[in-house]
């Protein structure tokens, strides 16, 4: 909630200046308020083929700048609904980040599972169980949406013509520059 707050005051904050210099501010967000704008989206809980409810908690946020992403670890629980068979699992991901003008969000994109192990009744599971379980979460967390402008911003940067650049990562946090529409 901070960090969706801090977001908001700092576009608010920038756009004024923006109609009135003719030049961009930037927006930012170190992470820990990223770390805080993940959290508020879990545990996501999902059906999967109907047969499997999945949830999915405990996000833990890395920076990695050299490839302009962001690296999570989640703990991913699972139940087949047929069986009654429970596992549970750990996936490391990384993705970018983009900002979706169309609704203002700031959303994961290119997500990638760099591991995922899950274990039932102490036995590892293998093969298809593995890459069935990567393709879910590279799908589940595609295009999810980590933080929404309020409809006041998103109106008070349309009513100004204002664009947002391609989100950079850095050592600390995210950045992203507001400036106007090229005509």
């Amino acid at each position: 909630m901070a960090a969706a707050l801090a977001a908001g005051a700092l576009l608010v904050a920038g756009l004024p200046g923006c109609a009135g210099l003719g030049g961009s501010r930037t927006v930012a967000l170190s992470e820990s308020e990223l770390a805080l704008l993940l959290a508020r989206q879990f545990p996501m809980e999902r059906k999967v083929l109907e047969v499997i409810d999945l949830q999915v908690a405990n996000p833990v946020l890395r920076l990695l700048p050299d490839s302009n992403r962001l690296a999570t670890e989640l703990d991913v629980f699972a139940l087949d609904r047929l069986f009654g068979s429970r596992v549970q699992g750990h996936v490391k991901l990384d993705y970018g980040l983009r900002f979706e003008a169309s609704d203002h969000t700031i959303r994961m994109t290119s997500v990638r599972v760099r591991d995922l192990a899950f274990e039932s009744g102490g036995n590892t599971l293998h093969g298809a169980a593995q890459r069935l379980g990567t393709l879910v979460a590279e799908d589940l967390l595609e295009n999810m949406a980590l933080y929404r402008m309020k409809p006041s911003q998103a109106d008070e940067m349309n009513s100004l013509n204002l664009e947002a650049s391609a989100i950079q990562v850095s050592a600390q946090g995210i950045s992203m520059s507001i400036s106007p529409k090229a005509r």
